[in-house]
């Protein structure tokens, strides 16, 4: 689909869109339904057509791929919000300071992106005026001490600092050329600050490899070439890992270990022990990536944004920046490694003793930052249970709002990332269980427990939205059963369809379950008892694992496999001890592509699978006892958990407001 842009072309689909019909008079006859879901409450209200309405909206080219914070995204949450109005839910976001009848649905979290201020980025040496000290390769000897130096003097005179150009010579972060600050750049202002050359920086303790030992890096600034040979060889086996995309953490298994707990980052290190920068050598493709302009490259999405409220559990910020080919030489002018020598090592990945640079050597530094602050939202209603005890406890399911937004334009012209498995289909599946629990609730099929309905923000940045909810809950987040997360349920193989080499797409009538083999076999057996009486989906375990094996993720990349277990929002919740069952239909080469749009998905397949989520809910909701996490978890889960709680995530937390006027 081509991208219509313009006020006007959006308020016209707006308004044909919502004109459609919601829910069909008669349900379409599908070769997946096999039984009665009479044992399930309202299960059977749930239609294709009913989901297509809310899938075609959606994944329109109008809410021009749902990026956060975008307009695209917020008509996307007051679309939801109006129907659960209608519906009659109750509102589970703003309690005070609301909007018009919407508000109440949505639950803000502010956002800030601090981007670099160009002009005002400033960097300078200052660097001995003669000779070098021992340097390689051809070096000057050191010249006679100039007239008026003290008799035995071991410094030379300096010279004047040199300037380095920003976006030319050198740019704020680790990752190379032409970056945006990342929108969380932090101010720094350095004046004269020592440096010292720390190889890759890695602290790796089950090798008792330390290259800091003996040296001092408080009140300097570390400079960094290469990482560990373990990560660059991890790094090469993954090659273009596509499927981590938009900052799903965990995608990637690391074979140093966990961090904190193993091994200790430069910027960790630097964190704990008092540098006040850390200037790394980057990668000969990061070079090449350098652009002559100081301006910052104009984003199709607009800035980059952190979570606010994220920030005050972060380890205190050491500023990073990535050094040019000139900046690399004057560093290593007169040192015991030329530029050239630490270069070629860096991207070798070779073993570099650490030193201290001259001690004549000195770093001036400005980075300076502009802010810009906004929200974003979750959506959120609650089915209030029946029983007056297990009322107060909640079986939540999620589904995530956003996706990737605007591309550069295809050869046919089409611009707009519109997601319509990714999470669409999700989003519309949890759409058609709300409603069937609002219709089953007017008519007296109510569950004991309350049901939470909650579309998310933020998952492609990073799980910001579910990861929001766990760490500040507006419900008391312990009486939380369990989460079923859908992200990713509409697709199927269609004739002629061959997987790509890393990735897996489920069959039709199948869907893949994640999470109860890893953390809980007491939830696992409640989705097989209600699949295998309902519907008979094919209930495919390829995915819930966290180390392949035979006959599990061990398709790639290299021997990591793709760990969707730590990828979608359900994660955030088994970190605070809560069962989790995350269904999806695998990756496929339309996975966050122009291409992945609502003709090509499997409505028959999105019924089966609401109807079948709706049903493991609704037992969830009657269960007299809550499953259980198994007694054995990953390491990775148990160190996150650990965090998690030291963080002191959970706290019952009031919703704020929307933003002032």
């Amino acid at each position: 689909m081509r991208r219509i842009t313009g006020s006007t072309s959006l308020l016209i689909g707006l308004l044909s869109l919502t004109m459609w019909t919601t829910v069909a008079a008669q349900q379409a006859k599908s070769p997946y339904i096999k039984a009665s879901g009479a044992a399930y409450g309202n299960a059977d209200a749930i239609t294709q057509d009913e989901l297509k309405n809310y899938e075609y909206f959606l994944a329109s080219d109008q809410l021009e791929g749902r990026n956060i914070p975008s307009r695209g995204y917020d008509t996307a949450a007051l679309y939801i919000a109006s129907y659960l109005k209608e519906w009659g839910l109750k509102p589970g976001g703003s309690a005070t300071g609301t909007d018009g009848p919407l508000q109440p649905y949505l639950m803000p979290f502010e956002l800030v992106s601090n981007q670099i201020d160009g002009p005002n980025m400033k960097l300078s040496l200052t660097l001995p005026a003669f000779g070098q000290r021992g340097g390689r390769g051809g070096a000057a000897a050191p010249a006679a001490p100039t007239a008026g130096r003290a008799a035995g003097a071991t410094t030379a005179p300096l010279a004047a600092p040199r300037s380095f150009e920003y976006g030319k010579d050198w740019t704020v972060g680790a990752g190379g050329f032409g970056g945006r600050g990342g929108g969380g750049a932090v101010a720094t202002d350095l004046a004269s600050v020592p440096l010292v050359f720390v190889g890759n920086g890695y602290v790796i303790n089950k090798t008792n490899t330390n290259p800091y030992q003996g040296t001092d890096v408080r009140g300097k600034v570390m400079v960094v070439a290469g990482q560990p040979t373990e990560l660059a060889a991890a790094a090469a086996a993954a090659g273009a890992r596509g499927a981590g995309g938009g900052g799903r953490g965990g995608a990637a298994s690391n074979p140093i270990g966990v961090e904190n707990t193993d091994f200790t980052t430069p910027q960790g290190y630097a964190a704990k022990n008092g540098a006040v920068a850390i200037i790394m050598i980057p990668t000969f493709q990061q070079l090449s990536a350098m652009t002559s302009s100081t301006a910052p490259r104009a984003s199709l999405n607009g800035p980059s944004y952190q979570v606010v409220k994220f920030q005050a559990n972060r380890p205190p910020a050491v500023p990073t920046i990535s050094a040019g080919i000139d900046m690399i030489n004057a560093l290593f002018q007169g040192e015991k490694l030329t530029g050239v020598q630490v270069f070629n090592g860096a991207a070798a990945n070779s073993k570099l003793d650490s030193f201290e640079l001259s001690a004549e050597k000195k770093l001036s530094l400005k980075i300076a930052v502009t802010s810009d602050k906004n929200q974003t939202k979750n959506v959120i209603a609650m089915l209030e249970g029946r029983d007056p005890v297990l009322k107060n406890e909640y079986v939540v399911m999620s589904a995530h709002l956003d996706h990737i937004g605007l591309a550069t334009p295809d050869a046919n012209g089409d611009a707009v990332n519109n997601g319509a498995d990714d999470d669409a289909s999700g989003c519309a599946a949890l759409m058609s269980i709300a409603r069937a629990y609002a219709a089953g609730a007017a008519k007296g099929i109510r569950p004991k427990r309350t049901m939470i309905f909650l579309w998310v923000a933020g998952e492609e940045k990073g799980l910001w939205g579910s990861r929001y909810f766990n760490q500040f809950p507006p419900v008391d987040i312990t009486k939380v059963v369990a989460n079923l997360n859908m992200d990713m349920v509409g697709r199927s193989k269609t004739p002629g369809y061959v997987d790509p080499q890393s990735y897996k797409l489920a069959d039709v009538n199948e869907v893949f379950v994640v999470g109860p083999r890893v953390a809980s076999d007491e939830l696992g057996k409640i989705v097989q008892t209600v699949n295998n009486s309902y519907l008979k989906l094919k209930i495919g375990d390829f995915y819930d694992t966290v180390a392949p094996d035979a006959t599990h993720d061990n398709l790639g990349p290299g021997t990591a496999g793709q760990r969707i277990f730590y990828r979608s929002d359900h994660y955030n919740f088994v970190k605070m001890g809560i069962p989790i069952a995350f269904f999806c239909d695998g990756l496929h080469t339309d996975y966050h592509r122009v291409t992945d749009s609502p003709e090509k998905l499997d409505y028959d397949k999105m019924e089966a699978v609401s109807k079948t989520v709706y049903g493991i809910s609704w037992v969830l909701g009657n269960s007299a006892t809550r499953p259980k996490l198994n007694e054995k978890l990953p390491d990775q889960l148990v160190n996150d958990m650990k965090t998690a709680k030291e963080q002191g995530w959970g706290k019952l937390t009031p919703v704020i407001g929307p933003p002032a006027r």
